[in-house]
């Protein structure tokens, strides 16, 4: 039986969108650290690719039975969370200082990030193997890279949207300590999102890991800053 053209589109894209939201909320809360060409390239492709590869690999592996990246999850948390903590970790002990990119900091939270918002995209192809029961070959397979440029325009569009939202943002301290809390708080969310559902498998709803994440980051960030700013009074006496 031939797929109607429409359903086909329909069905890759809301795939697309289901999966790849999550990449959309990351993309705007990085938009500041993503005006570097080549972070931006690396992000973009990153999670183009893996929205991509990972459903056809999760829609291979139920297709063949084989029960492989149940055991992954745990590791891939830990690294997610490890690479987020760490780059979190450098940029908060920095907020006192001049602001200074380093290339090799994005870098690390870029891939961290790639790997928290992408793995699920892995749990979905087994869904994808029962969404395209009696799809022609041809259109099961076009079906992912359908998904994986879905992914990629949202990644775009977000990059595009927060850069054009930005100009009209102020630059006085407390909104851009404000403006870090939040974008600092949206990524320590992958972190823990990552290790508490792949790592720990703990149940726990998205608006409580973001709850956790704002609590956590809000103090880890007042802890910097007030020593910073002990150290500095002392320094002056």
């Amino acid at each position: 039986m031939d797929l109607p053209m429409f359903d086909f589109a329909l069905a890759s894209l809301l795939m697309g969108l289901g999966i790849g939201f999550d990449v959309a909320i990351a993309t705007v809360a990085r938009a500041k650290q993503l005006h570097n060409f080549r972070i931006a390239m690396l992000w973009i492709i990153g999670v183009s690719a893996t929205h991509t590869l990972f459903p056809m690999i999760g829609y291979l592996l139920a297709y063949f039975s084989v029960q492989l990246h149940p055991s992954l999850a745990p590791i891939i948390g830990i690294i997610a969370f490890t690479c987020i903590f760490l780059y979190l970790n450098a940029e908060i002990k920095q907020l006192s200082q001049a602001e200074q990119e380093s290339n090799q900091s994005q870098l690390l939270v870029t891939l961290g990030l790639i790997l928290a918002v992408s793995w699920d995209a892995l749990w979905s192809g087994p869904a994808k193997s029962a969404q395209v029961i009696g799809w022609p070959e041809l259109m099961v397979w076009g079906s992912f890279i359908l998904v994986g440029a879905m992914v990629s325009i949202l990644a775009i569009v977000s990059l595009k949207f927060s850069r054009f939202i930005s100009q009209y943002s102020e630059h006085n301290r407390y909104s851009s300590l404000l403006g870090y809390w939040v974008q600092y708080s949206v990524i320590g969310y992958f972190g823990l999102l990552a290790v508490l559902r792949y790592t720990l498998q703990a149940n726990f709803s998205w608006w409580q890991i973001l709850l956790m994440a704002f609590a956590g980051v809000a103090a880890w960030m007042s802890y910097q800053l007030a020593g910073k700013d002990q150290l500095a009074r002392s320094s002056a006496i």
